[in-house]
C-alpha cells in the first residue's frame, strides 16, 4: 500500500513540473524620441471669428443654414524643418451635427449646428504644398480638403501622399458655420453660438 502512494505522489510531481517552469513575469517597454525642434501654431487675429447676431426668422426650416464663411490663416513656425501634424480637437464634443466641430447646445439641449475649416491652400514660403490627413495615427494618409476632429492634418509635396519636413507653413482656411434647421431648435430666447477647436502640434 505504501509503494502505491509513493508512485502516485511521484507521478503528480512530474506532471506539475512544466507549469512550475513557466515564466512568472512579463515586460512593459516605453519608447519614444525627444526632439530638439519645437513648432508653434498660431491663428491670425487670435483665432476669433465673430458671426454676429442672427435672427431666428432668417434660418431655414428644413435644412442647415450657412451663417458665416470666414477666411483665417493658421501659421506653424518651427525652429528647424521637421515632420509634424496638426491634431484638431473639438472643444464642444457631442454637440456637432455630423463629423465636424460643434457650436454647443440650446438651453433645451438641442445641437445648435457646426463649423468646419475648409483648406483653401497650404504654403511653405512661396512653395505650394498639399494638405493631407490621417485617421489612423499617421500610418496612412489621404489628400485633405478640410480639418476634421480625430484626423491628423499634415503637409506633403504637391502630388505627394506622405508628410515632408517643413519649417514655416501657412494654412489658409475658410471657416463655414452652419445652424441646424429651425424646426429642430427651440429658439425662445437668445442662444449663444459657442464653437471652439484646439489645433495642437504632433511631431511625426
Amino acid at each position: 500500500m505504501k509503494k502505491y502512494f509513493a508512485a502516485l505522489t511521484t507521478t503528480a510531481l512530474i506532471s506539475a513540473a512544466p507549469f512550475a517552469l513557466a515564466a512568472s513575469s512579463t515586460d512593459l517597454t516605453v519608447t519614444g524620441i525627444i526632439t530638439p525642434v519645437a513648432c508653434t501654431p498660431s491663428f491670425t487675429g487670435g483665432g476669433d471669428i465673430e458671426i454676429g447676431k442672427i435672427s431666428s426668422g432668417d434660418l431655414n426650416q428644413d435644412i442647415n443654414t450657412l451663417v458665416g464663411s470666414d477666411p483665417i490663416q493658421l501659421v506653424v513656425n518651427c525652429d528647424a524643418a521637421t515632420k509634424f501634424a496638426l491634431n484638431p480637437i473639438d472643444n464642444q464634443p457631442g454637440t456637432s451635427i455630423g463629423d465636424w466641430f460643434g457650436l454647443g447646445l440650446t438651453p433645451d439641449d438641442e445641437k445648435l449646428g457646426f463649423f468646419f475649416p475648409k483648406v483653401v491652400q497650404v504654403k511653405e514660403g512661396a512653395t505650394a504644398l498639399d494638405a493631407i490627413k490621417s485617421n489612423d495615427g499617421g500610418t496612412t494618409w489621404v489628400k485633405a480638403g478640410d480639418a476634421q476632429a480625430g484626423w491628423l492634418l499634415s503637409v506633403a509635396a504637391t502630388g505627394g501622399s506622405a508628410p515632408i519636413d517643413a519649417k514655416d507653413v501657412t494654412f489658409d482656411f475658410e471657416i463655414d458655420t452652419y445652424i441646424a434647421p429651425a424646426k429642430e431648435l427651440t429658439l425662445k430666447t437668445d442662444v449663444t453660438i459657442d464653437g471652439s477647436a484646439t489645433f495642437e502640434v504632433k511631431y511625426l
